[in-house]
């Protein structure tokens, strides 16, 4: 008996040794990348249960190779490719600005969702030469985005023909949808209010209301 408790002692020891090696070798990084993975295992076959954005802080816990697992400041845990995280914060990512191919839109106001009501920022924008638009609706850790085809713009009335949707609530995975975002703005900068209503699969906040204070 006294060799079994010696035997299960020591386990017991290495074990909090392994744990405290482990902690004392996570190490808080940066995701560099729009968009990464969050998969079940090192490698990607393994199915993604997470996407993090640029600027997440996650927690490093162990390596396996070009990989490392990691548990997100905003959620998500598990295997990501280490080449795209940082140990270091990234500079500051500038805000889109009007340039030959994008007209931007930004304002601060009043967002309405199922999701959340609040106070937020609103940014659309629309690619002079394909067409290609979005708007997006942030406060805080919530974010929505609505993404598709402008299919009018005249005097300031803008109408988004949505087929894709993403937001916070939904681990910013883009998935299909169908709707339209009617948007209002001003002076060639600014957005006034828009209503967007859209809808697919998983999607139970796809409405949403933003007018600027």
């Amino acid at each position: 008996m006294r060799v079994k408790h010696w035997i299960a002692g020591g386990v017991a020891a290495c074990s909090a040794l392994v744990i405290a090696a482990t902690a004392a070798l996570a190490q808080v990084a940066t995701v560099t990348v729009d968009e990464l993975n969050v998969r079940r295992g090192p490698g990607t076959s393994h199915p993604v249960t997470f996407v993090l954005r640029e600027g997440d802080r996650v927690e490093i816990i162990r390596r396996q190779g070009s990989w490392a697992f990691v548990v997100g400041e905003r959620g998500g845990e598990g295997w990501v490719f280490a080449q795209y995280l940082s140990a270091s914060a990234p500079p500051p990512r500038p805000s889109p600005s009007p340039s030959p191919t994008n007209d931007v839109f930004r304002s601060t106001g009043t967002i309405d969702n199922a999701r959340y009501d609040g106070s937020g920022e609103a940014q659309l924008v629309i690619g002079r030469q394909n067409r290609d638009g979005s708007i997006s609706l942030t406060s805080g850790r919530f974010s929505i985005e609505y993404i598709g085809t402008v299919r009018s713009n005249f005097e300031g009335a803008v109408e988004l023909q949505v087929n894709q949707f993403r937001s916070s609530e939904m681990g910013y995975r883009t998935v299909p949808a169908s709707g339209t975002c009617n948007i209002q703005t001003s002076g060639g900068t600014s957005i006034s209010r828009s209503f967007c209503s859209v809808t697919g699969s998983g999607i139970d906040h796809g409405r949403s209301n933003f007018t600027s204070r």
